[in-house]
């Protein structure tokens, strides 16, 4: 089959490789849709694939007989085979299974912590190619009903569970203020969250013009530009000098978590869903008042498959649709350029609907 595979750091091609045949406990699914995420852009270009293989044993045993690490871990497919011991699935069922695996075993997973899994869970790898296999299938893999599209579901596996995510853990009262810095596509799911949640006024921060309106889309009162106003001190303003009750850091970087802190009221809730990368340490500033008393979440997208099917009701009866994030459309060979489009922000771009 084909499959964009990663032959060295920063490099992806497409290669053939064989189809993968499921073990106990395994599904393998045929690619309807799958795309690239601000986290693959991480595990290319700051991951060795040999630490990949350290922090994710079970790659170890793949990897030697490939030209490289299979990418991708947000797809939807129909089942194609299912290996021994599989209960939920047939062939045939339009499925999707969150981002990171949980065992279904261990303590993390039967606390309902699946991302956090210790007993051989793992991220999902692959989905960019013909096929792809899902460990664990009976915890992180579910069905997806009739009227939910292919675009709302690949979103439910990922992005849009860590979105919501982070107005969840933070605890997001009906009428909060909330500001979200950032506007990819993990920081407009957040603003769509809020909105869901019942927040009252959103603020976001955001400079690409085409992120700046998909935000008003997607729930925003109010856009700051940081390249006209500075954030803390504009969200201070819009607040009465008080802050917002949360200030959610969405995009991985030490200056916006520190603009996050700034903004946050006393006794608020900074909450991060970004993804530091290769970066060694995350500091807070401790001048009062953006120190004291204050709360911090930090969040990885809560995964498995009582998730999916709490986010696929939110799309089915909460009225979110967050398929309007993909903006650009590719064929499955043409993945690496995919990668660089999305890496350079090119167009406007998104999400790119990436279909066999």
């Amino acid at each position: 089959m084909q499959s964009c595979v990663k032959t060295a750091l920063g490099k992806v091609e497409m290669a053939d490789i064989p189809t993968p045949t499921p073990g106990p406990g395994e599904i393998v699914l045929k690619t309807t849709l799958t795309t690239v995420c601000g986290s693959d852009i991480h595990f290319l270009d700051e991951i060795p694939n040999e630490i990949l293989m350290f922090i994710y044993p079970s790659l170890a045993k793949r990897l030697p007989n490939l030209p490289g690490l299979p990418m991708g871990h947000e797809g939807v497919g129909i089942v194609h085979a299912v290996g021994e011991g599989v209960t939920r699935f047939q062939p045939g069922e339009r499925v999707i299974a969150s981002f990171d695996i949980g065992c279904g075993k261990c303590l993390q997973c039967h606390t309902g912590d699946h991302t956090i899994c210790t007993g051989g869970g793992e991220c999902l790898f692959g989905t960019q190619s013909e096929y792809y296999l899902v460990p664990f299938a009976d915890i992180n893999a579910t069905q997806v009903p009739d009227d939910v599209s292919d675009e709302q579901a690949l979103l439910a596996t990922d992005i849009m569970s860590t979105g919501f995510a982070a107005i969840e853990r933070a605890e997001t009262q009906i009428g909060d203020s909330v500001a979200i810095f950032a506007q990819g596509p993990v920081g407009l799911c957040a603003t769509a969250g809020a909105r869901a949640r019942g927040a009252g006024l959103i603020i976001a921060v955001e400079s690409v013009p085409e992120r700046i309106e998909a935000s008003k889309k997607f729930g925003a009162n109010v856009v700051i530009n940081p390249q006209e106003k500075e954030p803390a001190a504009e969200i201070m303003s819009l607040t009465n000098g008080q802050g917002v009750d949360v200030a959610v850091e969405a995009v991985g970087l030490q200056a916006t978590f520190e603009a996050a802190s700034r903004a946050v009221r006393r006794g608020g809730t900074i909450s991060s869903i970004g993804i530091y990368g290769i970066l060694p340490q995350l500091s807070m500033p401790t001048n009062a008042p953006s120190f004291y008393h204050r709360r911090v979440v930090m969040t990885l997208g809560p995964a498995g498959f009582n998730r999916l099917n709490h986010m696929l009701d939110i799309i089915r009866y909460g009225k979110v649709d967050l398929s309007p994030l993909f903006t650009h459309r590719m064929k499955l060979s043409q993945t690496p350029e995919a990668y660089n489009f999305f890496r350079e922000k090119r167009d406007g771009v998104l999400k790119i609907a990436i279909t066999p």
